[in-house]
């Protein structure tokens, strides 16, 4: 630009020289002439090269400029396909929570419908203690609580049934009278109840209504009532003979 500006200054001043007829004046007021156009091409030139500087710098903040909107679009991509991800991935674990839920709700009201037809069964401790643990018909309970409750009654279960235990109360014989027994357990299955005077003697066992008991005069009162002594560690440990009667035997019993 600065050549084309000096070359327009070289040509006007030719053309001055031939067209005057005064070569001083004329050359002095080329001289001026060209004087201000070079200044006016330095100007030009100087505000050219700021003008540049400028373009130049407001170029390389839009470069910078495209360059973190590029890398702010490839993280907004990558973060929307690791959120997609994370969504299929919750919905998924959700789905599958659901089926497990169903198949745990549905294993635990088997459960409850079995540990209902067992309770009628028990021995009446047993039986009591259940109903103090709670209600698994109680529909204000939500799975989690029926759950607990369903254990813990496993759990008095196992406990009973693997221990030898003693408690009292009163049986009604088949005259309708109530007489103050003492029962000896084994287990959940077998029971031996005697009065305190030997008089009344008798064996308890689970039924499919209920649990029952049995008078049986022919049952030695003194064998049931040395083993009740044994477990309360009133007496020493001696053999004991006292019958056990197999399911079937006390079905055709009654």
């Amino acid at each position: 630009m600065q050549r084309f500006i000096k070359s327009l200054g070289a040509v006007i001043l030719l053309s001055s020289f031939s067209s005057t007829a005064d070569p001083v004046s004329e050359l002095e007021s080329l001289v001026n002439q060209w004087l201000q156009i070079e200044q006016q091409t330095n100007e030009l030139e100087t505000h050219w090269l700021e003008k540049k500087a400028t373009m130049e710098q407001t170029l390389t903040l839009l470069d910078a400029e495209q360059t973190q909107l590029k890398q702010f679009n490839h993280n907004r991509q990558k973060n929307s396909s690791e959120l997609a991800e994370k969504r299929t991935a919750l919905i998924q674990k959700q789905g599958q929570l659901e089926v497990d839920e169903s198949a745990l709700n549905t294993q635990l009201n088997q459960l409850i419908q079995q540990l209902r037809s067992l309770q009628v069964q028990l021995p009446p401790p047993l039986f009591t203690s259940w109903q103090e643990i709670g209600d698994l018909t109680d529909e204000n309970l939500d799975a989690n609580e029926k759950l607990q409750i369903a254990l813990k009654m496993l759990g008095q279960l196992a406990d009973f049934q693997n221990r030898i235990s003693i408690h009292e109360m009163a049986i009604t014989n088949d005259q309708g009278k109530e007489i103050w027994v003492k029962q000896l357990y084994l287990g959940a299955a077998q029971a031996w109840f005697v009065s305190n005077d030997l008089s009344y003697t008798g064996i308890g066992f689970p039924a499919e209504l209920g649990w029952q008991w049995q008078f049986d005069s022919e049952l030695d009162g003194e064998q049931v009532a040395h083993g009740i002594a044994v477990q309360e560690k009133k007496q020493a440990a001696n053999w004991l003979t006292l019958p056990v009667f197999s399911y079937a035997a006390k079905e055709s019993i009654q």
